[in-house]
């Protein structure tokens, strides 16, 4: 029939599927837009705790998309997850990079104050409680946390990607997990209390 003709032929002629690609980029561009902005909103603000700050990076990120969208190779829905996913990934790396955020602090004492002491007494353990959570973490923990915990790098990858060492990646994991242990106990003192 014609509707396999034109796909073999389109097959055949490279040049043929990147012009008729081209022209419908943009329209593949804004589903992709679509169907993922919100899940990438979230993810990139577990890294950068500004919602306005993770908007400027969601943007970066769908534009640096866009650019390689000729190179990306769309196989199926999780392939096209995971390349923004990593996109997103390593534009919030960039933007703490940029901003001369993401430091690695030796003394857990010294980083308690930054953490505000009073949520809302009656939030419970859900979702966005965790998110905030993460989100008071220094940057360099929360940065580590999301890749080990979230993401599942290894301390070798999240070390070559935040370049430090192994050694770092580790303490830093320990030391996020410890505050946010911290911040939970509070949570649940708090709640106690309330009720």
């Amino acid at each position: 029939n014609v509707y396999t003709s034109l796909c073999i032929l389109l097959l055949q002629n490279k040049d043929l599927m990147l012009t008729l690609f081209k022209r419908n980029k943009k329209k593949f561009f804004d589903a992709l837009y679509r169907q993922y902005a919100d899940q990438l909103f979230l993810l990139v603000l577990r890294y950068v705790a500004s919602e306005f700050d993770a908007e400027e990076v969601l943007q970066r990120g769908f534009i640096k998309a866009y650019e390689h969208l000729n190179s990306f190779d769309h196989q199926n829905e999780k392939a096209t997850k995971g390349w923004l996913t990593k996109i997103m990934i390593n534009e919030s790396l960039l933007f703490l990079r940029e901003q001369k955020r993401i430091d690695f602090p030796d003394n857990l004492l010294t980083m308690e104050h930054q953490i505000s002491q009073s949520p809302e007494a009656e939030a419970a353990l859900n979702y966005e409680t965790c998110l905030q959570l993460v989100r008071q973490l220094p940057d360099g923990y929360r940065a580590v946390f999301n890749l080990f915990v979230i993401e599942g790098y290894s301390h070798k990858e999240i070390a070559s990607l935040l370049n430090i060492t192994d050694g770092t990646s580790r303490s830093q994991l320990n030391k996020a997990r410890t505050l946010l242990q911290k911040k939970i106990k509070t949570l649940d003192y708090e709640t106690e209390r309330v009720g």
